[in-house]
C-alpha cells in the first residue's frame, strides 16, 4: 500500500520531467533527430537535455533582473552574445531588455489585429 503523500511527491517528478522534455522538443530540436541507431538517438538526447539544463542554470544566475526571461530567450541572447568577444552582464541584460520589449510589441501587435477581425471595439494601449 503506498501513501498518498508519496502518490503526490511522484506527481510532482513526473510534472517536472514532462516539462522539461516539452521544452526540450520545442525549444531545443529534441525532435529532429535522423538517426538509426540507439546510440545516436541516445547522444542527440542527451546533447539537449544538458543543452536544457545549461538554460535552466543561466535561467537562475540571471534570477531577480531578468525574472521573466523564457528559455527561448535565453537562447536568442546566447546567439547574440557568444560569437562576442567581450561581453558584460550589462550588455547581457540590454539584450534581454531588447527581446522582451520586441516580444511584447508583436504580443501588441498581435490583440489589436485579432480584435480589429472579431470586431472588437475595445482599444488597447501601448
Amino acid at each position: 500500500m503506498v501513501r498518498l503523500k508519496t502518490l503526490v511527491w511522484l506527481s510532482g517528478l513526473r510534472w517536472a520531467i514532462e516539462q522539461c522534455f516539452e521544452e526540450t522538443r520545442t525549444e531545443l530540436g529534441m525532435d529532429h533527430y535522423e538517426v538509426r541507431k540507439f546510440m545516436g538517438r541516445h547522444h542527440h538526447m542527451l546533447t539537449c537535455m544538458l543543452a536544457h539544463f545549461f538554460l535552466w542554470h543561466m535561467k537562475i544566475r540571471l534570477g531577480k533582473k531578468a525574472p521573466s526571461i523564457t528559455l527561448s530567450q535565453i537562447g536568442i541572447l546566447l546567439n547574440l552574445l557568444l560569437p562576442m568577444k567581450k561581453h558584460s552582464f550589462e550588455t547581457m541584460i540590454e539584450q534581454i531588455f531588447w527581446i522582451q520589449t520586441k516580444n511584447h510589441r508583436a504580443y501588441l501587435s498581435h490583440r489589436r489585429r485579432r480584435m480589429q477581425e472579431t470586431g472588437c471595439s475595445r482599444q488597447v494601449a501601448l
